[in-house]
């Protein structure tokens, strides 16, 4: 009974070590994925643009005009994006709207405005991600 316990023991451990390297270089490999940068080409594939939107800031008596191109995780995504425009557009004057014009100056009003659109149109896609969102243009008065 005694050598039956420890070769179930043996067992055991072995699994455990065996299924930690397997997830550990499983994880490796999404993380080099992630991490490899897009050729031109894909970029363009997997990116789609907005229209050139006008809304009003926060701030009273300002408005905006603005841009982004919107880099997503795959094609589904972009075709989901295509599909969804008057929601990506909704989206786009719903934080823009959001923001005062003293917020949304120099670099990093910018930077704001790209997170908060990325995060607000994770929520709207079903598929896939949102890899990142930039100003294309960018124009306030």
């Amino acid at each position: 009974m005694g050598k039956l316990k420890k070769i179930i023991g043996v067992v055991i451990v072995a699994a455990v070590i065996g299924g930690g390297a397997a997830f550990y270089f499983m994880q490796k490999d999404v993380e080099a994925k992630e991490d490899k940068s897009l050729s031109a080409e894909e970029v363009a594939e997997l990116s789609v643009d907005t229209d050139i939107i006008t809304t009003n800031l926060a701030s009273p008596g300002n408005f905006g005009i603005v841009q982004f191109n919107i880099l997503l995780s795959d094609k589904d995504t972009k075709e989901e994006a295509e599909k969804r425009t008057a929601e990506v557009r909704a989206a786009v004057i719903a934080t823009v709207a959001s923001f005062t014009k003293d917020e949304l100056v120099g670099e990093s009003g910018i930077t704001l405005i790209e997170e908060e659109l990325a995060a607000r149109l994770s929520e709207v896609f079903e598929k896939g991600k949102v890899n990142r969102v930039l100003v294309t243009e960018f124009k306030m008065q």
